[in-house]
């Protein structure tokens, strides 16, 4: 939701950026990649119990995030690979925040008052829910339907996840990211069933 109303001021303010890392050599691979090892960083912070240290480095890894688009506009290299590597990266990321998290609240909490199971429970039902929210998504628009809806899109998903670790609020942040998440799955779900309704 947020990506749609965003995007073209997104791209345009990022174009400045892409044209430079391209000059310097960077494809848009190699910045798509670059960022994959800024997030595993931030999976790093979360099992040391620095949070907020995390949230930082997670915005920097979030800009990285549109910086290999920009590279790729800039250039002129839009290819199917480079959006295949883009979707999985960004599966990928968002399981370098949950998995670490569920890690730190499940099995080693570093302090007493992160000594919460059913944190970690909620941690993999947004990872989970999270997956279904892209594939469906996914599986749609490879049958030709239009599935570019829901409250709970990559944008938004990652934005709960950086406050909740810059603001030390995982449990919040997780809760509503698991519902939202959730939601945004049975939102996907109705609308491509919609679709496929009007057409049978």
């Amino acid at each position: 939701m947020l990506d749609q109303k965003i995007r073209g001021a997104w791209n345009k303010a990022l174009a400045p950026i892409g044209s430079g890392l391209g000059r310097i050599g960077l494809t848009p691979n190699a910045v798509t990649l670059l960022g994959v090892v800024i997030q595993v960083l931030v999976a790093v912070k979360i099992v040391e119990g620095r949070l907020v240290a995390a949230g930082v480095v997670g915005f920097v890894g979030a800009m990285f995030d549109g910086f290999d688009g920009a590279v790729a506009r800039a250039q002129g290299k839009t290819t199917k690979f480079g959006a295949l590597l883009d979707s999985t990266t960004d599966r990928l990321t968002e399981t370098l925040y949950l998995l670490p998290l569920a890690w730190l609240y499940g099995v080693a909490p570093d302090v007493a008052e992160r000594d919460r199971s059913w944190v970690a429970a909620v941690a993999m039902a947004a990872l989970v829910f999270g997956f279904l929210v892209s594939y469906v998504k996914a599986r749609a628009e490879g049958l030709g339907f239009e599935c570019r809806v829901g409250v709970a899109e990559r944008a938004e998903r990652m934005i709960l996840l950086i406050l909740g670790l810059l603001l030390d609020l995982v449990p919040v942040a997780l809760t509503i990211l698991a519902a939202a998440s959730a939601v945004t799955f049975l939102q996907r779900l109705l609308y491509v069933r919609k679709q496929s309704n009007s057409v049978a």
